[in-house]
């Protein structure tokens, strides 16, 4: 377990030491929240955060000259989680100081910051690896900035951020990725340089950032250390990961929305249950190093973590037009059925007590969370966006994922009830996971074998990560869409992303791939067109 944080760890952790000089985007001096939150407290505050107006010039604030030697800013920038007057600003500092170290950040109306908004002087602390979350507030809603940061004589690579429309605003089309699990050692990322050339409003990472086990001699690219277990373990598979340059272009192309799945602490954990010989304490130990790791390199609005439990499903609304629910589908789900943790494909009839009402995965105070948050929401799109699918993939008697919803059908059908009960319309899921693309209705199944639509899924193959289909009995001739009721496009090879077009009347995702994750320079192409209307869980492909 880490020890207890101290009030000066904690804030400046956030980018918030207790020494910050910060001129916020209407030229007003702040202080840091004498709550001890972390978060940033405006001398004066509009009583209505959205009616904030943004400076278009900002007081000059000098780099800081800190002790550094060689440039700490290797990889990269990232921004977050964003509202409509604010955005969270990443970056971690790699060096060997084990002190703080003083970095200015700019925001500006331009990429070439002829025109500064906002700038000051936050602290990255050693004890959260020297990362900064940095919430950059006072902005335009729906406004494009751009962002740096710099120290001693070093600064950072530009990064470009966006805010989102007001709640009640109706923005006529909202443009977002959609990306799940890049296995390092499988091959190069493309497809994230695709990404990054998108230039989206948002994008969704769903999970798998990193991978938790060695790379072997054959691997395409090779990582440090074993099985990861510590917290400097943990760090320096980020680290590996996120030097990568077309990774480290997509994070700087527009806001990331983020949530993990199993990979980032050991694949298929469920809860406290692993897949080794750990006891439940030691596991908890294994997973506050995963979860601190987690936060140190991701642009999240969230406070950091101080032990295993850490509470990271939120919400992020775009205007009237969508509203998106982002889910932990690890931390609080039943173990998988049947002892089926390393062995996901389970026979229906050999696994007794799959279907129980106590199940569940996402546990009993996030069903209540999103089945809030879907009917209390008046967007026109309520998006779910989590990490496994939700569609069911049975051949027969046999369940081709128990680590998926289909384990879990009890959840599963709690979920789709409730969304049918409630007359909840144009729900959309997001999923990853699978490293397969996928598209198709979410349905009911009814005593006499026929199926309700009342949502749909959009499942997003991987980056790089190898398909799953070869442990499939039979191989990829079973798997498609024919033998799948409600699935309207199936492709289980090819790996990229899910680039989505969004207005009041439909919903359109393209599935972009590139033909060979080996080849770093793959160009990137369409493989399938899917679109849903509003109005209708259905989905057709173009």
């Amino acid at each position: 377990m880490h020890n207890p944080i101290d009030r000066r760890a904690f804030l400046t952790a956030l980018g918030l030491g207790t020494g910050a000089v910060v001129v916020s985007c209407a030229d007003k001096a702040t202080t840091t929240d004498a709550s001890g939150s972390g978060k940033r407290r405006d001398a004066a505050t509009p009583d209505d955060p959205t009616d904030a107006a943004t400076s278009t010039t900002a007081a000059v604030v000098e780099t800081p000259q800190s002790p550094l030697t060689s440039d700490p800013f290797v990889l990269g920038v990232a921004s977050g989680d964003p509202t409509p007057t604010s955005v969270i600003l990443w970056t971690r500092l790699i060096t060997e100081l084990t002190a703080p170290v003083d970095v200015k950040w700019e925001v500006a109306a331009d990429r070439s910051f002829s025109r500064p908004v906002a700038s000051g002087i936050v602290t990255a602390a050693p004890e959260w690896a020297h990362s900064l979350h940095l919430d950059a507030t006072g902005l335009d809603p729906d406004t494009e900035y751009w962002y740096r940061f710099s120290s001693a004589a070093f600064t950072s690579a530009v990064g470009r951020a966006r805010t989102t429309p007001k709640p009640d605003a109706s923005p006529k089309q909202l443009r977002l990725g959609f990306a799940s699990c890049q296995d390092y050692t499988e091959g190069y990322y493309a497809a994230h340089r695709a990404l990054a050339a998108d230039e989206l409003d948002l994008v969704f990472f769903l999970g798998d950032y990193i991978y938790e086990y060695p790379s072997t001699p054959t691997s395409v690219r090779q990582v440090s250390d074993g099985i990861l277990t510590t917290l400097d373990e943990y760090r320096r598979r980020y680290e590996t990961y996120t030097r990568d340059a077309d990774l480290r272009a997509s994070r700087a192309s527009c806001p990331w929305v983020v949530t993990w799945d199993d990979h980032e602490v050991e694949n298929n954990y469920a809860d406290l249950a692993d897949n080794g010989d750990m006891e439940d304490a030691e596991f908890a130990t294994r997973r506050a190093a995963a979860y601190q790791a987690y936060y140190e390199h991701m642009p999240m609005r969230l406070d950091p973590p101080s032990g295993p439990d850490w509470r990271i499903y939120r919400s992020v609304r775009f205007g009237d037009l969508a509203e998106f629910f982002v889910l932990d589908g690890r931390q609080y789900r039943s173990d998988q059925a049947c002892n089926s943790r390393l062995d996901a494909i389970v026979s229906r009839a050999s696994c007794d007590g799959m279907d129980a009402d106590e199940r569940t995965m996402l546990g009993p105070e996030q069903e209540r969370w999103l089945a809030d948050g879907l009917s209390d929401s008046d967007a026109r799109w309520k998006v779910i966006a989590q990490q496994t699918v939700m569609s069911s993939l049975v051949l027969g008697d046999l369940i081709l994922n128990v680590d998926q919803w289909d384990g879990y059908p009890s959840a599963r059908r709690r979920l789709l009830e409730f969304i049918r009960d409630h007359e909840i319309g144009d729900v959309v899921g997001l999923t990853g996971d699978i490293h397969s693309a996928g598209a198709g209705s979410l349905a009911i199944e009814t005593g006499n074998g026929e199926r309700l639509p009342v949502a749909v899924e959009f499942v997003g193959t991987s980056i790089t990560s190898s398909s799953l289909v070869d442990l499939v009995p039979g191989g990829a001739e079973l798997v498609t869409p024919e033998n799948f009721p409600g699935i309207a496009y199936l492709n289980v090879k090819l790996h990229g992303y899910g680039r989505c077009t969004v207005t009041p009347s439909e919903w359109r995702t393209e599935f972009v791939v590139v033909d060979d994750v080996r080849n770093p320079d793959a160009p990137p192409r369409v493989d399938a067109t899917c679109v849903t209307p509003a109005g209708t869980p259905s989905v057709t492909r173009v």
